[in-house]
């Protein structure tokens, strides 16, 4: 009788770690897609990455008068969970590294950034809710 007990908590168990693992599969809507962004300031051309699970590729763009930032936006209806890892040339974006969401700048706790020497990289999950999630990577220092 013991036996029996203890194979049947063993299988619900099992049953429930492996239900778990799908819903959180099915939450994260899709695998990550990796896209790639060249973007060009003077006569040096910069590549920056997007990894995220996002129904669609998001854009990546640098704004018209100011190279201290890059914007990436995040379009659709979907409402889900999204992330991302953005990574940057540290020599096209540097110094003191700060995400905004939305216009408002995001405290700390709510992303991971990291630098290997020659990028920056940034991290964040986030639930998509507006038809655009506007995100920046803001930098002191910047390409002139």
């Amino acid at each position: 009788m013991k036996r029996t007990t203890l194979t049947l908590v063993v299988v619900i168990l099992i049953t429930a770690i492996v239900a778990g693992m799908l819903l959180v599969n099915w939450a994260w809507n899709e695998e990550p897609k990796l896209y790639t962004y060249p973007v060009s300031v003077n006569d040096k051309t910069y590549t920056i990455t997007v990894l995220t699970n996002w129904t669609s590729a998001p854009e990546v763009y640098l704004p018209e008068f100011d190279t201290n930032y890059v914007c990436v936006d995040f379009r659709g209806p979907e409402r889900a969970m999204v992330f991302f890892n953005i990574t940057i040339p540290a020599d096209l974006i540097g110094g003191n590294i700060s995400l905004v969401w939305k216009y408002y700048e995001q405290n700390t706790d709510r992303y991971t950034i990291s630098n290997n020497g020659t990028h920056q990289s940034i991290q964040m999950t986030f639930y998509h809710t507006a038809s655009v999630e506007h995100f920046e990577i803001r930098g002191t220092e910047g390409v002139s």
